[in-house]
């Protein structure tokens, strides 16, 4: 929430020079949260162009191919859901539907987390065949609540916060970076987390470019592609993309077993970019109490409270 608070004024700063100075530019954020920097773009402001980048959706692809063992481009994924909230529905290789055998795969405990920046917790087995579905690992955090709590507890206790082990590489990262001649990939780039996040941009840029109709994997308006959610709602979703922009691959509905958990994801960012554009505190704790993450509304009053006497440099519409 907070990290939304302070961006998207900015983002939005940043629409109003795009609009002036080159109005018919596409801007491809990788700013977090990117869904819902993505959603305010959309609700409060008249431009168009943007779409929502992220890394987890073509981690999760390269990840399938390398469990299978092809080439990433015979992959497609269907996803359900919202920028760091959604499940893999289904998975396509060469066209061929193999959602069953990959599950089966996932069930053996063949196939684990991805993302270098979650300690995840390998959801149970149980789950995964209710589902008929993969979450992406930052669901973690709302299916393993207790369990992520105690090991940053734990972490913080012994200072090895994410935070903190992400300050001291980028500090090596720029001491490395200062010499203007390297042309190697530095072994700290690959502790930082956010893999592929080259092959997604370059990926999207080049498809926009020329025009190519490939499905890729953004942050986008639903429109009609999802007819159980608001035609509004920026989803993270399979599109093709073409010279207009991503044009999201028709699903019908999301899957009632998923859907409750998406639609309070979103309920929860609407409220956050509201208040992020206006200021207003109430709305902003309120969109706190009713995230799962917060087991009650005096805490989301004192999270809010604290957050925003740490951060109030960077929220002038707080004042």
């Amino acid at each position: 929430m907070f990290k939304a608070l302070r961006t998207i004024p900015v983002i939005l700063d940043i629409v109003k020079d795009i609009q002036e100075l080159c109005p018919n530019a596409w801007l491809i954020n990788f700013t977090n949260p990117a869904g819902m920097v993505t959603q305010a773009i959309f609700d409060y402001t008249t431009y168009k162009n943007v779409i929502g980048l992220c890394n987890v959706p073509i981690e999760m692809q390269f990840s399938i191919a390398k469990l299978l063992d092809v080439a990433v481009e015979r992959i497609t994924l269907e996803l359900q859901g919202l920028n760091h909230h959604n499940f893999v529905t289904k998975v396509l290789l060469d066209d061929k539907d193999i959602t069953a055998d990959l599950l089966n795969m996932y069930l053996d405990s063949e196939m684990g987390t991805t993302m270098q920046n979650i300690v995840s917790i390998p959801f149970s087995k149980e789950l995964i065949a209710s589902i008929k579905a993969i979450p992406n690992d930052y669901l973690n955090y709302y299916i393993n609540t207790a369990e992520q709590l105690e090991k940053q507890q734990t972490a913080y206790k012994n200072h090895e916060l994410r935070a903190e082990l992400v300050r001291e590489i980028e500090e090596k990262l720029f001491e490395i970076y200062k010499n203007l001649d390297i042309d190697y990939k530095p072994e700290e780039l690959e502790k930082r987390g956010g893999a592929h996040y080259s092959d997604a941009a370059c990926s999207l840029i080049t498809s926009i470019y020329n025009d190519t109709g490939d499905i890729q994997y953004v942050n986008t308006l639903n429109g009609k592609a999802v007819s159980n959610m608001d035609p509004s709602d920026v989803l993270e979703c399979a599109c093709y993309i073409t010279k207009d922009g991503p044009k999201p691959l028709p699903i019908g509905k999301f899957d009632p077993k998923l859907l409750g958990t998406i639609r309070t994801i979103k309920a929860f960012e609407l409220m956050t970019s509201e208040a992020a554009v206006t200021g207003n505190q109430a709305l902003a704790i309120a969109a706190l109490a009713l995230n799962p993450l917060i087991p009650s509304e005096k805490i989301a009053h004192e999270v809010f409270a604290d957050l925003l006497e740490a951060h109030q440099e960077f929220l002038p519409n707080f004042k």
